[in-house]
């Protein structure tokens, strides 16, 4: 166990992880709200709550990711084994090549099983894009740049620190990837195994590399290609 940890209890860390894990669940949250708002702009008052709503938005966001930073910067425990950009441009393009394939394979059973040709989670993020200019804005920025760093931050930087020795290396990659199934909304087993999968490759990339920036880059170009293929049938429309 890292000696940092030493400082924390077990039921100190279970606790801090369970708040990043609710807390990160609020912004959506606030963006249903702002969506909410936007529809009742007749009122005289809904353009201010839509206001405060984008404000408190960004707000909660980069509170997140400063208390997430913080925490990885204070526990991270593995050295960096990738260091030229070369190769970590490398790791992030045949990472992406890897989590493309897997995720192309597992929705396309999810297509035969259940006749389901996306997630519950991406169905959410496109009704709200598709719902107001506005929110389309939000969903995106937040989709390629805000939501990658945090996630990246608790369930990579954070959660695999926090519960295992320096010397572990799939159990870090495995609680990663179920974790972070846990926080996106499914409505089918394979649902759920193509976030496992996600959840699991970032993680690899994380511990094989000990550099988070390169998970965050994975991560990144993940959400920039997916969020370009649900916003640009909506601008064409």
């Amino acid at each position: 166990m890292n000696s940092s940890n030493k400082q924390l209890s077990l039921s100190q860390r279970i606790l801090i992880m369970i708040a990043l894990a609710l807390v990160i669940q609020l912004p959506p949250v606030i963006e249903l709200m702002i969506g909410s708002g936007l529809h009742n702009l007749n009122y005289h008052w809904m353009p201010w709550i839509v206001t405060f709503g984008v404000m408190a938005y960004t707000i909660l966001f980069f509170v997140i990711i400063l208390w997430a930073y913080q925490l990885f910067k204070r526990y991270r425990r593995w050295p960096v084994r990738t260091k030229s950009w070369g190769s970590q441009i490398g790791w992030i393009l045949i990472s992406y090549l890897v989590l493309l394939s897997g995720v192309g394979a597992l929705s396309t059973l999810n297509q035969l099983l259940y006749h389901q040709t996306t997630t519950s989670n991406n169905d959410t993020i496109q009704s709200l894009a598709q719902s107001s200019p506005v929110l389309l804005v939000i969903t995106a920025l937040s989709g390629i740049f805000l939501s990658p760093l945090a996630e990246e931050l608790i369930f990579r930087g954070v959660l695999m620190n926090f519960f295992f020795k320096a010397s572990s290396f799939w159990p870090p990659i495995l609680l990663s990837g179920l974790i972070f199934t846990l926080e996106h909304s499914s409505t089918t087993i394979v649902s759920y195994l193509i976030y496992f999968f996600m959840g699991g490759v970032l993680a690899f990339v994380y511990r094989a590399t000990g550099q988070l920036k390169i998970s965050i880059g994975l991560h990144f170009l993940n959400n920039l290609i997916a969020m370009l293929e649900l916003i640009i049938p909506i601008l064409i429309k």
